[in-house]
């Protein structure tokens, strides 16, 4: 009797599949703009599929960018491995600013233009695992002391136009404002004339580059 439901059973899961393979194509190139329908055309199914799978495009980018985002914890995990603290703080932020530059969908979820769930998941995780980066770096004295770990979502968020340009005329301009950034993290004598906003201020930062 259950025979006749497995076929059916196979489409949906190779549909399925489909949407989220097409989906991580159309958001890396036009991030949030895209829309389902979008999505559906690039997978070659029709839109009731689409809605069939996934209520609405939000859904469906949580599916696709929860690895991406997952990855940014794991390069700062690695970071901690090398053994130069400055290298491994280079490290993590050219892998994660690779990543951006290469997939605009992620770099507007982490900026604060997908779900507002997955916002309030995947930021403190990040800012938890770069503390311990930051605070290596800091003892070593390779970084200046009033640096502070929620200072990395600002320097993301402000990367976001370096990412447009890179777009528009070389692939790998984004690196020259990446170095500019980060040289700005090194040891001096001068003091920030400001404090960092508090953690709890992460959001706001982060919504900021809509605007």
């Amino acid at each position: 009797m259950t025979e006749p439901t497995r076929p059916a059973r196979r489409d949906s899961v190779r549909n399925r599949e489909r949407l989220v393979t097409a989906a991580r194509e159309v958001f890396a190139e036009h991030g949030f703009g895209a829309t389902l329908d979008d999505i559906a055309r690039q997978a070659g199914l029709g839109t009731g599929t689409a809605y069939r799978h996934f209520p609405n495009k939000h859904a469906i980018a949580a599916e696709v960018l929860r690895e991406a985002t997952e990855q940014i914890v794991v390069d700062a995990d690695e970071a901690l491995s090398v053994d130069d603290p400055w290298d491994g703080l280079v490290q993590f932020f050219e892998r994660t600013a690779a990543r951006q530059a290469a997939d605009r969908g992620l770099y507007e979820t982490l900026t604060g233009q997908g779900d507002d769930d997955e916002q309030a998941r995947i930021w403190p995780r990040i800012v938890a695992s770069v503390t311990e980066l930051f605070n290596r770096a800091q003892s070593a004295g390779v970084i200046r002391e009033d640096a502070a770990p929620q200072d990395v979502a600002a320097i993301f968020a402000m990367l976001g136009p370096a990412f447009a340009m890179s777009r528009a005329i070389d692939p790998d301009l984004w690196r020259r404002y990446l170095a500019l950034m980060l040289d700005a993290l090194k040891p001096t004598d001068s003091r920030l004339p400001i404090g960092p906003p508090p953690a709890e201020a992460l959001d706001a930062i982060l919504r900021s580059s809509k605007n």
